[in-house]
């Protein structure tokens, strides 16, 4: 195996001209509500929102619509040095601290770095979700204009020793952030440029040898993979390798900082015929525990997390059931049982988009049963980091939505340059 994870000249916001980080960073594109898009778009007239989001307008063209309008607003940006590309490579720390719905506070620390680009089958870079069509459509257009990263996807990597953590301890240890930025989207932010050649050499070493598991950012992975494939067919006219390369955000396993959390199935539009019918089965595949709380559910589930299977239950008729298989295959994962025998076998659900939605809140599982006599809530355990990597490395992939990294990672601290 050779991973390649190399430092970079990143494009930053140049603090001077455009003031408060806070006012041109944002969320992920693909977790921003229209309400929310549009308070972005007020925030400031640089905020990172105005690429990542460009609209469309009735009178788009081929050559003038929101893609197009993005890459011209970059390059405004670039030349009027609203955005500064560092002048050497360096790898980029990035902390995040935040609480998170389990009542606890965590600090999460980033590396944000180039990664070489790798297909799937080579087992570098490892998926555990599938994609869609529609969402990698519309990010190759924003590429292809643009010919740039605006913002890292999120990988996840394996370092029991703790190796390039630690290195990243010493530099940080001894040098102030050069963004720290108060609380905006629910966490505080602080990036340092880790610009020490023989640190960078250190970590680009540890790398090396390390599978990397995409926790978060599939689509854009698999985009900048076909943006490679049809720049390396032009390569005659642009010889730059830039495009083999993406950015990433890379985070420990290990790390007390990587936040897990359970993301919760709810269920409705049922009959209540699909609602008994699965409470009357229950019995065949699991030990039934009636429990006489949603708060006493909970803090029993959580005495299986990591252990072993178990489905928490909330149902119309008030009651909380503790589910425990009778049979649980070997190395299946809670979230795969949840989705073939309760939902598929038990509730007999298939068109998944007309019955299913998601929280990582248990509180608003239960409101949601509360709403209406038609509903359910499937109460769950996070999946273990390491159970994700085996199922990746298995090249098996996992059911829709069976991970949740809280919380999400800002866009708009680095963006990569590919063509320059």
């Amino acid at each position: 195996m050779d991973t390649t994870v190399i430092p970079f000249s990143g494009l930053r916001y140049n603090l001077g001209k455009v003031g408060e980080i806070a006012d041109v960073i944002a969320p992920p594109y693909d977790v921003i509500k229209p309400t929310e898009r549009i308070d972005l778009e007020k925030r400031h007239p640089a905020n990172i929102i105005h690429l990542i989001l460009s609209q469309p307008r009735d009178d788009d063209t081929e050559n003038d619509n929101q893609y197009t309008r993005a890459a011209a607003l970059m390059n405004q940006w670039i030349s009027d040095q609203t955005l500064v590309r560092d002048t050497t490579p360096r790898y980029y720390i990035y902390d995040q601290s935040f609480h998170a719905p389990d009542g606890k506070h965590y600090t999460r620390r980033a590396l944000i770095a180039l990664v070489k680009l790798e297909p799937f089958e080579n087992k570098v870079i490892l998926p555990h979700e599938k994609t869609h069509a529609g969402p990698k459509i519309d990010r190759l257009n924003l590429m292809r204009t643009c010919h740039a990263n605006l913002s890292p996807i999120f990988l996840l990597y394996q370092d029991q020793k703790g190796d390039i953590e630690q290195v990243m301890q010493g530099f940080t240890d001894e040098n102030v952030p050069q963004i720290d930025c108060a609380e905006i989207f629910g966490s505080t932010h602080q990036l340092w440029c880790l610009d020490n050649p023989e640190s960078n050499r250190e970590i680009q070493k540890h790398f090396s040898s390390k599978p990397l598991l995409i926790a978060d950012g599939h689509h854009r992975y698999e985009t900048a993979l076909a943006f490679q494939n049809e720049m390396s067919r032009q390569r005659g006219i642009n010889t730059s390798l830039g495009y083999d390369y993406m950015m990433v955000n890379l985070v420990r396993m290990e790390s007390p900082g990587l936040a897990v959390l359970a993301i919760h199935r709810l269920l409705s539009n049922l009959t209540t015929e699909q609602i008994n019918h699965a409470i009357a089965g229950l019995p065949e595949v699991f030990a039934v525990h009636e429990i006489d709380s949603h708060s006493n559910l909970m803090a029993k589930l959580e005495t299986f997390k990591g252990k072993s299977h178990a489905v928490g239950m909330s149902t119309p008729d008030n009651k909380y059931r503790l589910l425990i298989p009778h049979s649980p295959s070997a190395g299946q994962l809670d979230v795969t049982l949840v989705q073939e025998t309760i939902i598929n076998k038990l509730f007999k659900v298939e068109t998944l988009a007309d019955h299913i939605s998601y929280t990582a809140y248990a509180d608003d599982a239960v409101a949601h049963v509360k709403e209406g006599s038609d509903r359910v809530a499937l109460l769950m355990n996070p999946t273990p980091v390491e159970q994700v990597l085996d199922v990746a490395m298995a090249g098996s992939v996992m059911p829709q939505k069976s991970t949740y990294f809280y919380p999400k990672m800002a866009t708009g601290f680095v963006l990569n340059l590919l063509n320059r």
